[in-house]
């Protein structure tokens, strides 16, 4: 055997002995390095699955997705209009194939009831766009897109695995869905979803009425760019196209872009500032756990320095006691990175179950062989990060005054406690870091919750329904509406009812933009006619969301079709387009679900984040479902006690109208919860992160302490001896730890004005320089820092001072 190989086994085993006769010290540097290799197993885990792993689509990297923009309305990335697309699709030179994916949804009739399933209607070239096989059956086909063709339908194969039974003989099953027949025809690989968020795919036929749609815009477009054509010459090519279309259409291309974006990014860019901050976290809290363990290797080097010098002066090379030591520490980090594996499980489950449902690709989070390399990786590296200053402090141990001190000489002398102090204040400053990002979003989370939303989700129950199915001209779409609110209403504990098609921070359930021109104001060029949000509702809602009226009237039941048009505006409207005019009583064009009417403005009602809660307030329009009879609405109830014990009674009302009608019902409060889940999981890792800093940077302070009074015990019994007090001992004892993190607070305080900038887009009505979080952080460390000095300094005081010298 090599003399390399053997000694290395050696070191090894002395290692093994070592770290068995220190238990506390080996439990301790295990469960912290296992805290930090954890988290960061856990997070590359999220980080690896949604951002790094290959997407399941052949040639991904020329996989494109397309969105309209139209700054002039403030439109930054939205969808597009059908007669765009056409264009785009006609005139591109850049692309092999170009498609939609329209949001839709059908129902299902299975075993159990009627079941409701979001769905795409996609155009012809969508799945060659993506390249990816069926995995049992088949994708549409040329045929399937001609008119009268029988209905077909693809699968995914979550809802094949969870409606289905995962049964394969689905394929060629005949099922009924929305009032009719259509044939499976094929179930889609795991992992294939883009869009994200349904479950099932049908074919989009374009008809003439599309190639004039200009106004609505509601498709999602994906293409595959040409080989050898680079995402820049596609936005150019599109510009190119863009601008032809605003000289052609200006009343509604005149600002109306084409951006182009890598479909990775359509799928993960508005996660990925998240999730990076994220690791950039735990990496502050792995460093922390570095520090905490090579702290505590520091005091047991310098325990050890006799040993250590003993086996220098029998003959061992000092590179070899240096070797040992990083055999030791390498030790320490393989059984802390298992440890931390075991914790990544957890972590990963943690994060699955606090995630958003906005999080892609989640079914990819997982602690696969790319984690456990990672975690290996972070183990070796840990090693030279932490185990390197104590080996080289031992090198350093001067043999003749070590030997000549016995037991009380230590390795590295006034060097390594220079580097000990050095340790712990680093650690203080990263967790001061950590702190502050967490204070920020606490209080950014907080802002949200408690500003003025300009209605009440409180003791609110909404049901969604469908009806276009079921009731297909618009008297009976009036009819149904008001039976069911009538119903709701006769429910013991509902105070009021009402339907609305678009709840406040809630996915519209049907399209929701209108334009509109002025009567009396200057007449726009084509293409600058103002826009705004259109709500369809009926009277009692604004009761019900306890909207305030500010002026004018709200509608009642006399606004129906054989009355004058009528329309409510938000004081947002007011300002923008009426800043110094009474608006009740002033006209307006709107053109919105048919042709363009002439409305009289009735009443004004206060602003509502209609987006989310973070969103800015823009201008809304609300008009009498009466008058523009919808057939997607959201029953709301308000009601006396719990709205969640209603949920039953709700159900029925409306079943009884349409039994086999679908009906989605929930509190009002739990879409607000769902709005607010993605910076909850922010927030709640990002506190959990900074709590662990904080523990470990209290473990260091309160070590680094503890070993100080330790090694000055003679010196504090002498000085109880000459008469010093209690107060004075703690005093003198707390005044290094307290220094220590006053100086680290102060570089992580500075630390912190410059990396919080990166959160910036993660907040909501708190700067990333928000004097508050920063003081709140700088006090919570100095405090606990106080405390953490405070134990080993009263323990000092509590020295026997004849037992001190005596031992001295």
């Amino acid at each position: 055997m090599p003399a390399l190989i053997r000694e290395l086994i050696q070191d090894l085993r002395y290692a093994a002995r070592t770290l068995r006769s220190s238990p506390a010290f080996t439990l301790a540097a295990v469960l912290t390095l296992a805290i930090g290799i954890g988290a960061n197993t856990a997070i590359f885990s999220a980080v690896d699955g949604v951002l790094l792993k290959p997407l399941p689509f052949a040639h991904a990297d020329r996989i494109v997705t397309l969105w309209q923009t139209d700054p002039a309305n403030g439109v930054r990335r939205g969808a597009v209009a059908p007669a765009n697309f056409l264009d785009w699709r006609e005139r591109s030179h850049a692309f092999d194939a170009m498609a939609v994916a329209e949001p839709f949804g059908f129902y299902y009739q299975g075993k159990s009831g009627t079941e409701s399933i979001q769905s795409w209607n996609v155009s012809e070239d969508y799945f060659p766009v993506f390249g990816t096989p069926a995995l049992i059956g088949r994708a549409f086909q040329h045929a399937d897109y001609e008119q009268g063709a029988p209905r077909v339908v693809v699968l995914s194969y979550g809802v094949w695995q969870r409606r289905f039974g995962a049964d394969p003989s689905v394929v060629g099953r005949h099922v009924t869905i929305s009032r009719t027949q259509a044939t499976i025809v094929g179930v889609m690989p795991p992992g294939f979803m883009y869009p994200d968020g349904r479950e099932a795919w049908a074919p989009r036929v374009f008809d003439e009425i599309d190639r004039r749609s200009r106004g609505s815009a509601y498709h999602q477009v994906v293409a595959r760019l040409k080989p050898g054509v680079t995402i820049e010459q596609a936005r150019a090519d599109m510009d190119r196209i863009s601008a032809q279309l605003a000289a052609e259409y200006p009343r509604t291309n005149a600002h109306v872009r084409a951006e182009v974006l890598s479909v990775r990014d359509g799928i993960v860019g508005r996660v990925r500032a998240a999730l990076v901050l994220l690791l950039g976290a735990v990496g502050l809290l792995l460093l922390i756990a570095c520090a905490n363990v090579a702290n505590l290797l520091l005091a047991r080097t310098n325990r050890r320095a006799r040993e250590f010098a003993i086996r220098v002066a029998l003959g061992a090379d000092r590179r070899r006691v240096v070797r040992q030591l990083l055999t030791e520490s390498l030790a320490l980090a393989i059984v802390g990175g298992v440890a931390g594996v075991l914790i990544a499980y957890a972590g990963i489950d943690a994060i699955r179950a606090l995630s958003p449902g906005t999080l892609p690709r989640i079914e990819e989070m997982h602690a696969d062989w790319r984690a456990l390399v990672f975690a290996l990786t972070l183990s070796v590296g840990t090693t030279l990060v932490f185990g390197s200053a104590p080996a080289l402090s031992a090198a350093r141990t001067n043999l003749h005054d070590t030997l000549k001190a016995g037991g009380r000489a230590l390795a590295g002398g006034k060097g390594s406690g220079k580097l000990r102090s050095v340790f712990v204040a680093t650690e203080v400053a990263l967790a001061v870091i950590l702190l502050v990002g967490a204070g920020l979003l606490v209080r950014s989370f907080v802002s949200l919750m408690t500003g003025d939303r300009g209605y009440r989700s409180d003791h609110v129950l909404t049901a969604t329904v469908f009806v276009w199915s079921w009731d297909s001209t618009a008297s009976q779409r009036v009819a149904f509406t008001n039976e069911a609110i009538r119903r709701v209403k006769t429910i013991a504990g509902v105070v009021d009812a009402g339907a609305t098609s678009s709840l406040p921070v809630h996915a519209t359930i049907f399209t929701d933009r209108g334009i509109f021109t002025i009567q009396g104001h200057a007449i726009p060029a084509p293409g600058e006619e103002p826009n705004s949000h259109v709500t369809v509702l009926t009277p009692g809602v604004f009761d019900v969301l306890r909207e305030p009226l500010r002026r004018g009237r709200a509608f009642t039941q006399f606004d129906d079709s054989s009355s004058a048009r009528v329309a409510i505006v938000n004081e947002a409207l007011v300002r923008r387009y009426f800043p110094n005019e009474n608006p009740i009583g002033k006209r307006i064009t709107l053109r919105f679900f048919g042709p363009p009417t002439l409305t009289e403005i009735v009443g004004v009602v206060g602003d509502v984040r209609q987006q989310g809660l973070d969103s800015d307030v823009e201008p809304s329009v609300f008009v009498p479902h009466a008058q523009f009879p919808l057939g997607s609405m959201s029953i709301v109830a308000r009601t006396k006690g719990d709205p969640a014990s209603g949920t039953r009674a709700v159900r029925e009302a409306i079943a009884s109208l349409h039994p086999d009608l679908p009906i989605s019902i929930s509190t009002l409060d739990d879409l607000l919860v769902n709005e607010l889940r993605p910076r909850r999981f922010n927030l709640l890792l990002l506190a959990a992160f900074s709590v662990a800093a904080l523990v470990l940077a209290l473990v260091g302070v309160y070590g680094l302490m503890s070993n100080a009074a330790t090694e000055r015990t003679q010196e504090i019994g002498v000085r109880i001896a000459l008469g010093a007090r209690g107060i004075d001992v703690i005093g003198m004892v707390m005044i290094r730890g307290l220094g220590l993190a006053c100086g680290g607070i102060v570089v992580g305080i500075l630390a912190s004005a410059a990396l919080t900038q990166l959160l910036r887009q993660m907040l909501w009505s708190v700067t990333p320089l928000d004097g508050a979080s920063f003081a709140a952080a700088a006090g919570l460390m100095l405090v606990t820092t106080a405390i953490a000095s405070f134990l080993p300094a009263r323990r000092a005081a509590q020295v026997d001072p004849l037992t001190a010298l005596r031992e001295g």
